[in-house]
């Protein structure tokens, strides 16, 4: 039996692409190669939203042909998109994927072990118009599932590849996104969370994101709950403010990326929102949903961010009671707006900056935690070197532990006992909870 191995860099939809190659390849007979195993077909999936994504992609690539010189090797993703035709030729793979073609990726990488034949696949991603279904039915070992609704990006902030590495947005028909979902309850998903590159902006004809979540809603068990992977500010309609309030299966957790907390520096990223504006959209939130917990996205050393604006930024983040904060340091990306803008920041100063934001993260997750006495946990699975342990995460998306000698799965209420090391230690709120999901 053939056996394959994928390296996945990148984002939630990288990782959620990478299993539905994974799951197409078993399907035409592959195994997973274990730790260490030769592998006869190589998977890169690849990403470029920093350099440090761009240059870590193409060590791994280089790094795994080393390691299996026979092997057949595919380059998939938003790195390879955003080579030129010459920069392709040199990674010297057996297959190559960028925006389009990764619904047939499995189907591509046997002709190409059949016929010894090399491929570049790689169009011009701003004439995508088709979305490429990728149904996954099943995620082993896991309560948790990941279900892509949405593709591309039209947004063009000044410092993101994306729009260009994925091409514009599409989205997928909503009766095969409810198909999915249905699969994956049967196959004993709890959590479906919704996911794409731009999640909020999903519209199939007259069905937008809220529609959407009202038809998995009806279509699905009740004990099935949703999640949003990551939703814009101006994207959170008093529709979908309205249907979270009323059906507790929509989970109490939003990532709302920020990116900036000053104006000057939301301006030159070309972001379609004030402080001001953000900051009024939280209090509606809070007010309409008082448990849920919101995230975010930041980036320091923007170009021309100066120390004023930084610490007015930091300012921001403490006083929207964000409950932990992504913070990535701002990397020059070809093609963008910020990369013919003057006055990039020093390295060491991005970094330090990145560090103030990550210890004020700690903080802020330790103060969201602290607001609540009792949750919900989805059990994920046994801690891994701690018997009787198990992991997971609460309603609000908060990482927690619990003691069990009887064997954990499923969802428990479960009350909070203390914070630790950024996650909860939590008890179940009655034994017979525990009793029941044995």
């Amino acid at each position: 039996m053939k056996k394959f191995e994928i390296e996945t860099l990148g984002c939630k939809v990288n990782e959620y692409e990478s299993a539905f190659y994974a799951s197409q390849l078993e399907k035409a007979g592959f195994e997973r190669a274990t730790k260490g195993e030769p592998a006869d077909v190589l998977i890169i999936n690849t990403c470029t939203v920093t350099n440090t994504a761009a240059a870590k992609s193409r060590r791994r690539i280089n790094r795994l042909k080393r390691e299996n010189p026979n092997a057949f090797v595919a380059a998939v993703g938003c790195y390879t998109q955003m080579l030129e035709a010459a920069e392709r030729e040199a990674l010297h793979v057996d297959l190559i994927v960028g925006a389009s073609h990764k619904d047939e990726l499995a189907q591509k990488v046997m002709e190409g072990m059949n016929l010894h034949t090399s491929q570049d696949l790689v169009e011009e991603s701003r004439d995508l118009t088709r979305f490429e279904s990728m149904p996954i039915g099943f995620f082993e070992g896991q309560h948790r599932a990941f279900l892509k609704i949405q593709d591309g990006c039209n947004q063009y902030c000044a410092y993101c590849q994306i729009p260009l590495a994925r091409g514009p947005e599409r989205s997928q028909l909503p009766q095969e996104v409810v198909k999915s979902a249905q699969m994956l309850a049967q196959n004993g998903h709890l959590e479906i969370v919704l996911t794409g590159i731009h999640t909020g902006r999903y519209h199939f004809r007259q069905t937008n994101l809220t529609d959407l979540l009202k038809m998995l809603l009806e279509n699905t068990p009740e004990d099935v709950c949703y999640r949003l992977s990551s939703i814009e500010i101006t994207e959170v309609s008093d529709e979908l403010l309205d249907l979270m309030e009323k059906n507790p299966r929509i989970l109490p957790h939003l990532h709302i990326p920020i990116q900036a907390g000053d104006d000057r520096t939301l301006a030159r990223m070309k972001r379609p929102y004030t402080v001001a504006q953000f900051e009024k959209r939280l209090e509606d939130i809070r007010k309409r949903i008082p448990d849920i917990s919101i995230s975010t996205d930041v980036i320091t050393g923007f170009v021309g961010e100066t120390d004023d604006e930084f610490e007015t930024t930091k300012k921001t983040l403490s006083e929207c009671r964000f409950s932990f904060l992504h913070v990535f340091p701002y990397s020059r990306r070809k093609g963008t707006a910020a990369d013919k803008m003057s006055g990039f920041v020093d390295g060491n100063t991005a970094k330090a900056r990145t560090d103030a934001l990550l210890a004020l993260s700690r903080e802020l997750r330790h103060q969201d935690m602290a607001r609540f006495e009792r949750s919900q946990m989805l059990i994920e699975r046994e801690e891994p070197g701690h018997e009787n342990w198990y992991i997971g995460y609460t309603s609000q998306y908060h990482p927690a532990r619990i003691y069990s000698p009887t064997p954990l799965s499923g969802r428990i209420n479960v009350r909070m006992t203390e914070s630790a090391q950024e996650r909860y230690t939590v008890v179940a709120e009655d034994q017979d909870e525990i009793i029941k999901n044995v």
